[in-house]
């Protein structure tokens, strides 16, 4: 079902001048990103998955999906078909762990028609964006008082207050007696997912505690904490790489300035994962950032990978790097 949905909503996107790129290509059973689908027109980037049950996502998917949109600058747009009781209600965003979910429909009107949905759905029950402004004019105008419509509408006339300031938000029960009082239906605001300022609050160093290395993990990570620059480990996750690396301190040189970087890792005694290469030469032309391909000392670099144009670089020339000046200078050199 998932799939076919996926395929919708690739068609959907491309018939509105949206460039789609399609992650299957770079996964397989065993090996998912938590994103099906990356969607990019002029400079905004949107990072699709469809779930089938909104309730039932793990954290470490949610922390994934919030740490890569804010480290690639996406906003993520999550399909969902149902919660742990109900299909989702289409024109209703609903929120789990701070993420927005929409139905296949919702997303079909706002790309084909340009409707909004106006409810946003939090555990518990909805709620709706009143416009204030609007609010207090149109009452005003019909001369009703904020003691009478609060006598009509069922609450007290400090919420009534708050409705019209905007500091209290009315549910959704609340706000279709409002509607029908009033008489207008222009007293909501449309929720534009596309414009939603996402601020993840993500804990970088606590998943990092119950991730699992290998020797060559181990040792690539104990190289990093000596050079200083930060790294999160995505090993156990849906995602065909390994870690990304960002800096303790912002860089504004934008000349010296390799971050984000995404890095594949080679695990020891294997060959090269062309998968995992060619996935990291994708994200370097979508979202203009920078990879790296770490590999053991004894793992020989074929000719036919040194056209994908992600440095390739053993542990070896990390180990000789004192500082994080010094590893900008290795990427740099590397051909990034």
């Amino acid at each position: 079902m998932n799939s076919t949905i996926l395929e919708k909503i690739d068609d959907l996107l491309k018939k509105a001048n949206f460039e789609t790129f399609m992650l299957d290509n770079f996964c397989n059973k065993k090996n998912k990103f938590c994103f099906d689908l990356l969607v990019k027109k002029n400079d905004l980037i949107f990072s699709v998955k469809v779930f089938t049950n909104i309730d039932n996502i793990s954290a470490e998917i949610v922390n994934d999906i919030k740490s890569l949109s804010t480290l690639l600058k996406s906003k993520p747009i999550l399909i969902g078909i149902k919660n742990r009781y109900n299909e989702l209600e289409d024109n209703t965003i609903y929120i789990r762990e701070g993420l927005p979910f929409i139905t296949l429909t919702t997303l079909e009107n706002i790309i084909e028609k340009g409707l909004y949905p106006y409810i946003l759905a939090r555990r518990g029950g909805g709620i709706m964006f009143l416009n204030g402004n609007i609010m207090k004019f149109i009452r005003e105008k019909q001369e009703i008082s904020r003691k009478e419509l609060s006598e009509l509408l069922g609450v007290t006339k400090r919420t009534v207050c708050a409705y019209e300031n905007e500091s209290m938000r009315p549910s959704e029960k609340i706000a279709k007696k409002l509607s029908n009082i009033l008489e207008n239906k222009d007293l909501f605001r449309k929720i534009n997912l596309f414009e939603w300022n996402f601020k993840f609050e993500i804990d970088w160093k606590e998943p990092q505690q119950y991730v699992a290395r290998n020797p060559f993990e181990t040792h690539l990570q104990a190289v990093l904490d000596d050079i200083g620059v930060c790294s999160y480990w995505y090993k156990n996750s849906p995602i065909p790489f390994k870690l990304s690396l960002y800096s303790k301190v912002s860089d504004d040189n934008k000349e010296r300035n390799v971050y984000p970087l995404f890095s594949g890792v080679s695990e020891e005694d294997k060959k090269i994962n062309e998968r995992s290469l060619s996935c990291l030469n994708m994200f370097n032309k979508l979202f203009h950032v920078n990879s790296l391909f770490i590999i053991n000392n004894n793992i020989k670099i074929p000719d036919s990978l040194r056209k994908i144009k992600v440095p390739i670089v053993k542990i070896r020339n990390l180990e000789k790097i004192a500082d994080e000046e010094e590893f900008i200078d290795l990427v740099q050199e590397s051909g990034i």
